[in-house]
């Protein structure tokens, strides 16, 4: 029986150990798509005006989602960020999200809020591993 529960246990800390780590690779992507559109300016329209969604201070896995709800409206709808956007959503639990009402941004600043909201919740999930 001891036995038995020391396997589950494993299990259970292998599985959300993985969990975790499939987060924190899909915040890197997330800030690698970020990098690569801020870099490619030229092909994209980066002074499209977009709903902020993003709180002055702090962020959570919620504004990410509503970022990906904001990006359904333009340019970057089919893109790759978007995809992954809507990857962690769903990886954070948060399949569907409503945007408020709020004032507006150009996109070059949309993008540079995802960023680092990526690296705040990155950080968050890095310090957690390393305390646990």
């Amino acid at each position: 029986m001891r036995t038995l529960m020391l396997l589950v246990l494993t299990i259970v800390a292998v599985t959300g150990l993985r969990r975790r780590k499939a987060g924190e690779k899909l915040l890197e992507e997330i800030m690698e798509n970020v990098d690569v559109m801020l870099k490619q300016r030229s092909k994209m329209n980066l002074n499209q005006f977009v709903k902020d969604v993003f709180p002055s201070a702090g962020c959570s896995e919620k504004h990410l989602c509503q970022a990906a709800m904001v990006m359904m409206n333009t340019n970057l709808k089919l893109s790759m960020l978007h995809r992954r956007l809507l990857a962690y959503a769903n990886y954070s639990g948060h399949h569907h999200c409503s945007v408020p009402a709020s004032e507006e941004h150009r996109m070059e600043v949309f993008l540079t809020k995802i960023k680092k909201c990526c690296q705040e919740l990155y950080f968050k999930l890095k310090h957690k591993r390393h305390v646990k």
